[in-house]
Parts: structure tokens; sequence; C-alpha cells
């Protein structure tokens, strides 16, 4: 949208906002300038004062409409000139006049005052929401509060004018508009609903709501806003005694419990009309004071308890209806989201089960009960069905082939507060063979019953093609220690998983040893491969004492692979020359190798090279120091560093100096093991005897 376009839409959105607040504005104008002269036809004796005044309703719906609306200070002003207008054409003093302005734009501002504190959703809904339960009271307030703070101005006209001050008058003004603020504003409102919901094409689904929610239909509506008003009529003109009529509040219960607010505060509307109407005449049960007055004022109050007794009733309902409304709703949505989660938990492969506080069995899916119970096919239970005490039958063990007691299961273990994962157990039903299931727990939180969810993992499969890929690692690695009188050659490999991505080997030369230490980055099966090939490819291109050489040329054959594997290998390759100890080393960014004196003085050998896969067309350099008699060559992977927190030095300060190489391989490797070990260790220790005194 170009920026003309832009403001032309907005140019017309303003304009269309303008048209419909001057529509709005006359609109409501025109109807408190009609309401108001109808109801100065019936004029309290003595006084400018109506019997009647539903322009009340009409200016407190009025400020509604217009809350927050800019320019509002136009509608107070509208309301005084237009209650001036038809208080001076119907005769009243000037006196009157004003204050008669004055005082119903007091009234509007108070009653917008109040409901902006007290119901402010009601307020800025701008007359589209229609009151709810929680606002019932606080509008009866602002009702009574308006005509109450506004009523001392009605009493200028009699003051000045020589009538005094009238109670009576001030009670009038009280009870009639009051009664006209609570019986034309809730149809307001509904009807202001009504009209929003239209322009948002909601409005037939919406009548559906209400017909449901009431539980009734049109045709009693009809039948009760027909026969109250009839039954009010007979009973009014028949009836000589003020008790008499308070049974009629029975039909106000009634439309109250079966009609729509809106057709309930219209049911309260329509008898209005009528018992004012006959009181105004002179007839019906309030006439036994004399004053016309008074008997208005009683015949306003009685319309007041009518209305208030039916939009409590029918808001309460309405209150009830919704909250069912949203019951079901949740109910439905809850069902719809325990099977959603059934269909999700049974379609996993993996085994899941939970259980609750106790360990006592909420959930197992199908594929849990054929790796604890080798269930299949028609004879597994459901998500949330059990066979009773079948896990109890099943056999657990350890790798090692020890019995797992029940205490020590994966979900009591995690109910105790211990994490467990990829925990490998041999598992047995009764009558199958037996399975290595991998189990994961997971602790529920204490607002969803504090329970543990447990997935389970069949990795037999797994197992076994990784216990194989084991057995060809360790049959790459060297077994036969080459003769070199003199020396002490050991090494030791331990790997995190089954299998691993370090790797050691020599290769005995004329007059020396090759050794090397390779750590490809990462662990497990993919590492092991990278592993295989870089041994492979330094085979291939070793056999001589030129070991930078052959870091270069091994560098450039897998660099294709180790890009696209997105990995990197570090390693230390050295020549020991056995008759005179002198090492020549290149080492590709590894930096584990140290040579160590018997008193237990340590040099380390520092890197000269980038890992292999970094940089394959850059030069390798050869580093060259030399191992005397009673020193020790010890070569590490990063795996021995991080059991060490970093610390090297820790893996042979306690390591007594005449120990064969073998026996420090041991003791370093223990060592390292002591702690939690996530990565591979390997080891490689030449040592050179000490010369003979």
């Amino acid at each position: 949208m170009t920026a003309n376009e832009a403001a032309s839409s907005r140019a017309e959105v303003r304009s269309r906002t303008v048209t419909r607040d001057v529509l709005t504005v006359a609109g409501f104008a025109v109807a408190y300038l009609a309401t108001s002269f109808l109801s100065r036809l019936a004029l309290v004796p003595g006084s400018t004062i109506s019997m009647v005044w539903p322009g009340a309703g009409v200016a407190a719906m009025w400020v509604l409409v217009r809350a927050a609306a800019p320019g509002r200070w136009v509608t107070y002003a509208l309301i005084i000139v237009l209650t001036m207008l038809v208080v001076a054409l119907s005769g009243g003093s000037p006196v009157g006049t004003v204050a008669s302005g004055i005082a119903n734009a007091v009234q509007a501002a108070v009653f917008a005052g109040v409901m902006r504190l007290a119901c402010p959703t009601i307020w800025f809904s701008r007359g589209t929401r229609p009151l709810e339960r929680p606002h019932l009271w606080w509008f009866a307030l602002a009702a009574v509060a308006a005509p109450l703070v506004s009523s001392p101005l009605v009493q200028i006209d009699s003051l000045t004018s020589g009538g005094g001050w009238r109670w009576d008058l001030m009670a009038m003004w009280i009870a009639r508009n009051t009664g006209s603020i609570m019986v034309l504003v809730p149809a307001g409102l509904v009807l202001g609903g009504f009209l929003a919901r239209r322009r948002a094409g909601t409005a037939r689904r919406r009548f559906a709501e209400i017909g449901w929610a009431v539980r009734s239909s049109p045709g009693e509506w009809i039948f009760v806003l027909l026969l109250s008003p009839l039954l009010h009529v007979l009973w009014f003109l028949t009836a000589g005694d003020l008790a008499v009529v308070f049974p009629l509040v029975a039909l106000s219960v009634w439309a109250g419990t079966r009609l729509p607010t809106g057709l309930a505060s219209l049911h309260a509307g329509v008898v209005a009309c009528v018992v004012l109407g006959i009181t105004a005449w002179g007839l019906g049960p309030f006439q036994y004071t004399g004053s016309a007055v008074i008997e208005v004022t009683i015949a306003q109050l009685y319309t007041i308890l009518m209305c208030l007794i039916g939009l409590a009733l029918a808001l309460d309902r309405d209150a009830r209806a919704s909250l069912s409304t949203e019951l079901r709703a949740a109910r439905d949505e809850a069902r719809a989201e325990a099977q959603r989660l059934e269909t999700i938990i049974e379609s996993v492969q993996h085994g899941i089960r939970v259980v609750d506080r106790t360990g006592g069995l909420l959930v197992r899916n199908t594929a849990a009960s054929r790796l604890l119970l080798g269930l299949d096919g028609t004879d597994v239970p459901g998500v949330r069905e059990t066979v009773p005490g079948a896990e109890t039958r099943v056999r657990f063990r350890t790798l090692d082939g020890e019995p797992v007691p029940p205490e020590k299961l994966p979900y009591r273990r995690a109910l105790a507060g211990e994490e467990i994962r990829d925990l490998d157990l041999l598992v047995r039903p009764v009558g199958r063979g037996e399975r290595i299931v991998s189990f994961t727990t997971s602790r529920l939180p204490d607002t969803a019953g504090a329970g543990v969810v447990t997935v389970m993992r069949d990795v037999t499969a797994e197992r076994e093609e990784l216990r194989r890929a084991a057995r060809v690692q360790a049959g790459l690695l060297p077994r036969v220690v080459p003769d070199l009188p003199g020396w002490d050659l050991a090494a030791r490999f331990r790997p995190a998983g089954t299998v691993g991505g370090d790797f050691y080997d020599w290769e005995g030369l004329p007059g020396g040893v090759v050794l090397t230490l390779a750590d490809v980055m990462g662990k497990g099966a993919g590492a092991a491969i990278l592993a295989a090939t870089t041994r492979s490819l330094l085979r291939a291109h070793g056999g001589d004492t030129d070991v930078a050489a052959t870091l270069a040329a091994t560098d450039r054959s897998m660099a294709t692979d180790l890009e696209n594997a997105g990995a990197f290998v570090t390693c230390f390759r050295s020549w020991v020359d056995a008759a005179t100890g002198e090492v020549s080393y290149s080492d590709a960014g590894h930096g584990l190798a140290a040579i160590l004196s018997p008193t237990c003085a340590a040099r380390r050998l520092v890197a000269n090279g980038l890992p292999l896969g970094i940089s394959p067309d850059e030069p390798r350099l050869t580093g060259t120091d030399r191992i005397a008699p009673g020193e020790m060559l010890l070569i590490f992977s990063d795996g021995v560093l991080d059991a060490f927190d970093g610390e090297l030095e820790r893996a042979w300060q306690d390591l007594p100096w005449d120990l064969r190489a073998g026996d420090a391989v041991d003791a370093i490797m223990e060592a390292a093991s002591r702690g939690v070990v996530d990565d591979d260790l390997t080891i490689v220790a030449l040592r050179r005897h000490q010369s003979p005194d």
C-alpha cells in the first residue's frame, strides 16, 4: 500500500467514525427529547417535576455509549439544553428550567462516574456489553446515587417560589429516576450488545445460545410479556388493598427465571408503564394516601422492586448457564485432549509407563506392555488398562547378571529423587526371552500428581550391533608389543560407550617404535568409524620414521570425509629410537604427551600443529626430545584430562618412580575412572629401563 493509499484509508476510517458518532449523538438527542416531552404530560401538582422521567434512563445509556469518546462534554451540554427546552416549552419557570437542566446533567455525570469506577468493563465497552451478575449491585448503586446526589437541585424552584423544602418532591425525583435507569439501561445494554454482534455476524448464533441458556421458547416469552401486564391491569383495577398487590411479584420471578435478560428488563418496563399509568390516572391499590406524589413514588418503588427481582434472577441464571457452558467446553476439551494423548502415546514406538506418587500404575502403552509383559496383538491392554500382578512376575537384571531388587527399579529410584538416564537392564517377562531395555525417567510436578514417567526402549539389537562394533574396534588395537630391549610399553583403552572415537597404535620398526594416539571429536559409533579410517590411513602412509610426513599425508587423504562429517581428529605420533632414546614427534592439536622423570618431574611435549581436518595443506612440524634411562613417555586422551578436572599433573603425581609401564597405565586408568566418566579414556606409556649402576 502506497503512502497516498494509506492516507486515503485513514481519512475514510475517520470519516466513517465521525459519521457514526454524529448519528449516535443525534439518535440519543431525539430519544431524550421525545421521552422528555411525553413525560411532561404528567406533572406533580404545584411543581415542574414530572411523575415519570424515562429521560433519566436514556441519559444514563447515552453517557455509557459515549464513554471514552472525544468531546464527552457535548453530551452533558446537550442534556442541559434539551432538558431546559422541554421544561420551558411545557410551562416551567425560568429558575425551574435551569435547575432541571443542571440536575439532569449532574445525575448523568454521577452515574457515569460510579460505573467507570465500579464497572470498568461495562464502561469501556461503550454500551455493547450486557450486565453480568458481578455488575448488578454496583449498577443499582449507580442508579440510586445519581438521582440522590442531584435531588437537592430540584428544590431550587420550590425554594425560590416560596413553596419551601419538599421532601415528597425529592423522594419522587429519586424513585422515578432510579426506576427509569434500572429499567431502561439493562435493556439498552442488551440491545447494544445485539447490534454489535450483528455487525460482527454472530447475532444468530447468540440468539440460539440465549434460547438454550434459559431453556424456554419464544412462545413462552411472548406469553409472559402479554400475561403479566394484563394481570397487573386486572389486579390493579379490582384490588383495593395494597398488600394484595405483592403476589404479582411472582410474575417478575417467572420473567427472571424463564426470559432472557433483555426481555426480563423489557418485562419490567412494560409493567412499570402499566403500574405508573394506572396510578397516575388515579386508580389502583396505591390510592390511599391522598397525595399524588406519594402514590406515584410508591408505584415507582414497586416497579424498582419488580425490576431488581427480575434482573437478579436473570443475571444469576445467565451466570450459571455461562459457567455450565464453560464446564462442558472444558470437559469436552479434556476428553479430546485425553484422546489425543492416548493416540499419541499408543503411536509411540517406545514404551511409556506412568505411575503416581505411591508407585501405582496410571498409564502403560502397548509398547511398554510388550517390553515388560511380553504381550502382543490382541493380548495387549489399552493405555489405561492393567493386568493385575503381571509386572510383579517380570525379572530385571543388570547387564552383569545381578538381580535388581524392587526398590532399585528405575521408577522407584526416580520417586526417591534420583534421575535415571539411559539405564540398560535385562528384562525377562514370564515365558519370554530376555531383552535389553533402556530406561529413562522424568519426575512429574506436584501439580500433575508428583508421579514418574518412564520411557523404555528395546535396545537389544542396537547393543548387539555395538558389541560387534566394539569387537571390531578392539581387533584394530595392537595386540603384540614390539620387542624393544631395555624398554617397557603398555596401553589401555576404555570407551565411554560400547565403542569410542579414541584409539592407540604402535608399529615396531628397525631400531625403534612408532607410537600413535588419536582422538576423534565426539563419541559413539560415528566417532568409531572415523577412528578406524584414521588408523587405516596412518598405517597406509606410515612405515617409516618421518612422523610429520605421515600426518600430513593422512590429513590430506581424509580431509573430505572430515569436512562432510563436521569433525576433526587430534593426533600425537612419535618415533622413538630405542638405542638413544631420541624422540621425534608431530602433534596435531593434541598436546597431552609428557616425559616423566623418576622424580615425577614432567616435560610436556607441546602441540606443534592443527588437528587433522582443519587445514590439510598446512605443513606439519617435527619436535624432538629424549627419554633418559628411568624416564617414561606418557600419552593421554582428553577424556583423562577431563577426569582429572583439567589438571593433567594429577595423573602421575602419586605414581611410584619404579612402576612398570603396565602398572602405570593401570593406576592412572583406575584413578581416572573413579568419577563420572563421559568421554573415552586412552593411555599409552613407554618406559626406558634404569641403567644398571
